[in-house]
């Protein structure tokens, strides 16, 4: 696994990456603290648009109609509302996907690098009807688009127990369409809010998946931050170009509690 961005010195570009620039040694090979200690902890935890921005490093924004944006203008249930973003401005770095009206704004950070395309495809919460807003950087710019879903039924709280058992895996393809590869991942966990509460009423303690690591043959393409606005057992569609028939892609996530997963999968036709 080689370096990230080492001849990144900017304080807000590393910022917005959520410190994951900062790392001397491939996240992979990180140990569990040091993995944890990356994840942006203010801008995750913000409750207001202007101070996750401020944590991510943000400057002034430029709508733009280079970033698409394909959600539901309906979502039934808020629990689990599918976002697609797919930014065309070239050069494009890194992607943060926000919520306004949730509890905590910040729902995903995500970085692309080594021919990983700025086109994902997630699931996540919604506590009401909100703008989903799109930051797109690209060296010293931001780029904005948002689309207003309508949300009938609030999913920021969940549901379970504190006490049910905790059995992680993780499903894995990667499809060569086209001169591009398709790369689809679900992985099983709660991904507990901590502002749901159990039959007995009382609050489930907040259990979700932090990080989100990709390498295509030990190199790394597509590091992610979550917070608590992803939906229960995750779900990410990401595109890599340059990927060949029989070429490994390795995933690797950790969550708040220490836990970690990993899988890899060959890139088939």
């Amino acid at each position: 696994m080689q370096l990230l961005g080492s001849n990144l010195t900017n304080v807000n570009r590393r910022t917005f990456l959520g410190l994951i620039l900062t790392a001397s040694v491939s996240s992979v090979l990180l140990p569990c603290r040091a993995i944890a200690a990356i994840w942006n902890k203010a801008a995750f935890e913000a409750d207001l648009l202007k101070n996750a921005q401020k944590d991510l490093g943000i400057s002034t924004e430029i709508p733009s109609n280079d970033i698409e944006i394909i959600a539901p203008a309906r979502a039934e249930n808020g629990a689990i509302v599918q976002v697609e973003v797919k930014s065309s401005i070239l050069d494009t770095e890194a992607i943060a996907l926000f919520v306004e009206k949730n509890p905590t704004v910040l729902i995903a950070n995500y970085m692309f690098t080594n021919g990983a395309s700025p086109h994902i495809v997630t699931r996540i919460k919604m506590a009401e009807t909100s703008d989903v807003k799109v930051i797109v950087k690209v060296g010293e710019r931001y780029f904005t688009a948002s689309k207003r879903v309508e949300v009938l039924e609030n999913g920021c709280g969940g549901e379970g127990s504190a006490n049910e058992k905790f059995d992680p895996s993780m499903k894995l393809r990667a499809k060569l369409v086209g001169n591009k590869t398709e790369v689809k991942a679900i992985i099983v966990h709660p991904m507990h809010t901590g502002r749901g509460k159990a039959d007995n009423g009382e609050l489930i303690p907040a259990h979700f998946i932090q990080t989100v690591n990709v390498a295509l043959n030990e190199k790394n393409v597509l590091d992610t931050q979550y917070g608590t606005g992803i939906s229960k057992n995750p779900y990410l569609t990401f595109y890599l170009n340059g990927a060949k028939l029989g070429d490994t892609i390795q995933l690797r996530w950790q969550d708040n509690y220490g836990h970690e997963g990993k899988g890899s999968i060959q890139v088939t036709q």
